[in-house]
Formats: structure tokens, sequence, C-alpha cells
């Protein structure tokens, strides 16, 4: 156990904030996969934020990938999305949350992502693909719902 990764997230104003997830071991066999399902789920949370992704970490890994703030003023850290996930065998819950959410993926009147949208689709395989339980990196997880909030929820 004890497998993560971060992605650090900047907002217009340039203040950061992370989203973290767990995944299983890393091997040498496993490692190109690992590698292309991570990249998967940078693409596809950069595909429901506003905000520049603007680093990413793994254990023993840590890349700046920009330092360059985003130019649409409603990236903030302020607002973030509530990914809500459940471990496949024992169905603990677990949450997660994502800064800089992009609002025009939300459903009409709620504060509820569109699990429909073509970006928080590819964002949930993403995530199921690489993501595991934080209590053991074999157990695969499934998420439930992503939710608009404010900071700390």
């Amino acid at each position: 156990m004890g497998h993560y990764g971060t992605f650090t997230v900047l907002d217009y104003s340039e203040e950061k904030s992370t989203t973290q997830f767990n995944f299983g071991a890393v091997t040498a066999i496993s490692i190109a996969g690992f590698l292309t399902n991570f990249g998967s789920l940078r693409t596809a949370i950069g595909n429901i934020i506003l905000g520049t992704i603007q680093k990413e970490a793994w254990v023993g890994d840590s890349t700046v990938l920009s330092n360059t703030p985003p130019s649409d003023a409603s990236a903030q850290i302020e607002l973030k999305w509530l990914v809500s996930y459940e471990a496949d065998t024992t169905k603990k819950k677990f949450r997660t949350e994502i800064p800089t959410p992009d609002t025009s993926k939300l459903i009409a009147g709620t504060d509820k992502a569109d699990m429909t949208d073509t970006d928080i689709a590819s964002y949930v395989t993403a995530f199921e693909t690489i993501g595991r339980s934080p209590d053991d990196d074999t157990e695969t997880v499934t998420v439930l719902d992503i939710t608009l909030v404010g900071r700390n929820n």
C-alpha cells in the first residue's frame, strides 16, 4: 500500500491546489502500462477543469509541467470537483478533489457533473483504470459521483 499520485492545479490567481489518487505497485513489467494510464488520467482531468495542470507526481517522481497560469479568470482553486468513489470489493467509500472545475460540465440547474459528458466520462474511465483503494493497492475502484463544491468540502 501507499502508492499514490498527485496533480497540482494552478488557478487564474496563480494559487495551487492538489488532487491525489492511489494506484497499485509499479513494476518493471507494469511501468509502460502505468505511464500510459497516468497520462490518460492527466488528460482526462485537464478536460474537466479550467485550471492549468502545473505539476504531477507519483512515488519517486515529481515533474513540473507548467508555471503558466490559465487564461480563464473562472479557474479558481476555491471551487473543486468532489469525486466520490468506492472500493469494488469492500465497498468502502472514498473522496478526492480536483481544483478549478470546468462548470460547463455540470448538469444544468444542479451541482452534479454530467456523467454523460464526453470529457467527464473519459475522466471516469481513466480514474477507474489506474485508481486503487487507499486501503489496498490491489483493489480496483468505481466512481460514484462528481459534485461541484467549494473549498474544504
